[in-house]
């Protein structure tokens, strides 16, 4: 990208600075008394994993790394079993990414199926006669 004259003010004095042909921006901010070392810009990249992997102990989830004894990894990846019903339903929970970091403790966003489905009538009759013969034989 070239610049064909950039004007600057000083808050300080009156005058103007006249850069002529600057070539680059690079060229702006070296002239401006700015260095590509004193900013360190992340990519898009490197921002993806370094929120993909925990705070806390550093190990990289989307590489399925995680650390048994680290509350924000929890024992699980980006993605775990259930906890509700240890996984009977067969349904994956995903990693709150924003809240696991926020709070340093795993944090899930899923729905367990068994809990979803509504218990038959039928069901809920047999239940009823197991139940009243158990309290029967006590």
């Amino acid at each position: 990208m070239s610049l064909a004259s950039v004007q600057m003010n000083s808050g300080l004095s009156h005058r103007s600075q006249s850069f002529g042909s600057v070539g680059s921006l690079d060229d702006l901010h070296s002239s401006c008394g700015y260095s590509a070392a004193s900013e360190h810009v992340i990519s898009i990249e490197e921002l993806r994993i370094q929120l993909n992997s925990c705070f806390t102990c550093g190990v990289n989830w989307q590489d399925d790394h995680v650390s048994l004894d680290c509350a924000e990894c929890g024992g699980y990846s980006l993605e775990r079993p259930c906890p509700l019903c240890d996984g009977r339903c067969n349904t994956l929970w995903k990693r709150d990414l924003t809240m696991s970091h926020a709070c340093g403790k795993a944090r899930w966003e899923g729905q367990c199926q068994l809990l979803l489905k509504p218990i038959s009538t039928k069901d809920e009759s047999h239940l009823c006669k197991r139940l009243e013969k158990l309290a029967a034989s006590s």
